[in-house]
């Protein structure tokens, strides 16, 4: 552990040592996410139709994950998170569990959704395609006889929204977002293999993929290997929300350290990501958030296009044009619900190439959305992170110059926010991860516009520093169930740590 009181060349070799490990560790196929009970539960399933292929560990790993009140998901009750985790666990239960432990374990989880389903409207934002997984998943429990309420929360409106808007040709789809909730959509695809990507997924999706899988999709072939093979690195019968997501982990831990100052394009490690960042990159429509998936995204486009300006890479903010909309940009084609953090990534982003030509147009109708949206006047929330500390934090470093008067109000909050222990959360107790943000939104602060309280800051860095060797992060990070990505969080912490030793050296 480290400690304050350690000379600053121990404590600055540690930090070169892991921040090394983590840019090694990034690259083109190879991710780190923690396994989820949602993805999980639908390979689970799997032991019926291909028994010997080790999805009975999948099984095994939904058994020793069941929380005490009977639920399944993210360590945090997020209730949309829990109850369509749970929902997903407790139908491969009654599918492929076997024995009176099983049954105690379904009979819990039919518990908790009577107890906790009407409480969704307490989550700042539902899960990602929650409607459209929830209703084939509530129909199949009722089917099995699973004793359930029926008035889960089903907006079939939304669902046949988003058909319309894409049409009821599937062959579309593998290029929307539907093609990430694919399970949920059975009865409108007539043929799963028109959504294979080239390493056997379906949408980079174990979830999607262990669906196709059942439904007799072609050669399972190339799907079962994708399967085992997200199985294999997870190493604990589990499987993540996604597999690969390696453009995503590698710009956005990328982008921690670059905000830090503790990267330079030069270093070898860096620059080989950028490259890879590089090659993976179309001008007309930037990245996705993996390279083996067909759906390039404004979220991971604009944090990708920051750091190849900064490396020196010749990327032109036209690429932009493609997800903008009449008051706002986008994040994927047909989204529903705008997100403000891709607009704040939006707007830091362009402030690498100001002399774009469609620069000052496009910054203020980002400022416009924002204001907007500045329901509160302390804090946001937005729908990829349950922690409103993640994005007001992303506020300050990504729009200090160009709408300065949000963010004073934010400063203030994250300040009177501040837990006895020197650090943040937003439910119930600290973390570091929350820490992290809050204490590099700090410092950023303290050093481009005014001082702030030395006493706030040192309490945050000894929290982070007391906890530098505690890696069990809650799941804060919304996909269709929450979840944590290893490398981002991680860097978060040093990006903040790195920041916090050169403010203490300065002192």
């Amino acid at each position: 552990m480290i400690e304050q009181h350690q000379a600053p060349e121990s404590v600055n070799d540690r930090f070169s040592q892991e921040m090394a490990g983590i840019l090694a560790a990034l690259g083109q196929g190879t991710s780190c996410m923690d396994s989820v009970a949602y993805d999980t539960a639908w390979v689970a399933r799997l032991t019926r139709h291909f028994p010997g292929n080790g999805f009975e560990e999948a099984l095994d790993w939904l058994r020793r994950h069941q929380h005490s009140d009977g639920s399944w998901g993210g360590d945090i009750l997020h209730y949309h998170d829990r109850i369509v985790s749970t929902l997903a666990a407790i139908v491969a239960l009654r599918m492929v569990g076997h024995g009176a432990d099983d049954k105690r374990r379904v009979a819990m989880g039919e518990m908790f959704l009577w107890r906790e389903h009407g409480r969704m409207h307490h989550d700042a934002n539902d899960t990602g395609g929650f409607p459209i997984l929830t209703l084939p998943l509530t129909n199949e429990a009722i089917n099995l006889g699973l004793d359930i309420p029926r008035s889960l929360y089903q907006d079939a409106a939304k669902i046949e929204k988003k058909l319309n808007m894409l049409g009821y040709d599937p062959r579309t789809w593998r290029y929307s977002t539907l093609a990430l909730s694919t399970e949920g959509l059975s009865e409108y695809i007539p043929d799963y293999a028109l959504f294979v990507e080239t390493d056997g997924s379906v949408a980079a999706s174990p979830a999607s993929t262990a669906a196709a899988l059942a439904s007799g999709v072609g050669d399972p072939s190339p799907l079962l290997g994708y399967l085992h093979r997200a199985l294999e690195d997870q190493q604990d019968g589990g499987v993540p929300f996604v597999q690969p997501f390696d453009i995503y982990e590698c710009a956005w831990t990328l982008n921690h350290l670059r905000l830090a100052e503790a990267i330079t394009p030069h270093d070898p490690d860096v620059r080989r990501i950028l490259d890879f960042l590089w090659q993976v990159w179309s001008p007309e429509k930037g990245v996705s958030f993996a390279s083996t998936l067909s759906i390039q995204d404004l979220d991971d486009t604009a944090v990708t296009f920051t750091l190849l300006r900064w490396g020196g890479y010749p990327v032109d903010a036209g690429v932009f044009a493609a997800y903008e909309d009449t008051q706002h940009f986008r994040c994927w084609a047909n989204e529903l619900d705008p997100s403000l953090s891709v607009n704040m990534r939006t707007l830091a982003a362009l402030q690498m190439d100001t002399q774009y030509v469609r620069y000052e147009e496009w910054r203020d109708k980002i400022a416009a959305m924002l204001r907007r949206s500045d329901l509160h006047g302390y804090f946001w929330f937005d729908k990829w992170h349950i922690s409103p500390y993640y994005l007001t934090s992303t506020a300050v470093w990504s729009l200090l110059g160009v709408v300065d008067d949000l963010l004073p109000p934010r400063i203030q909050w994250i300040l009177k926010t501040q837990r006895a222990d020197g650090g943040w959360g937003y439910y119930q107790q600290s973390t570091v991860e929350e820490t992290a943000y809050c204490l590099q939104a700090l410092l950023y602060w303290d050093r481009k516009v005014e001082r702030i309280d030395s006493v706030s800051i040192l309490a945050a860095g000894q929290y982070l520093l007391e906890h530098i060797d505690n890696d069990d992060y809650p799941q804060l990070w919304i996909g269709k169930c929450l979840y944590t990505p290893r490398h981002l969080v991680r860097s978060a912490v040093l990006m903040a740590l790195h920041s916090y030793l050169r403010y203490v050296n300065d002192l």
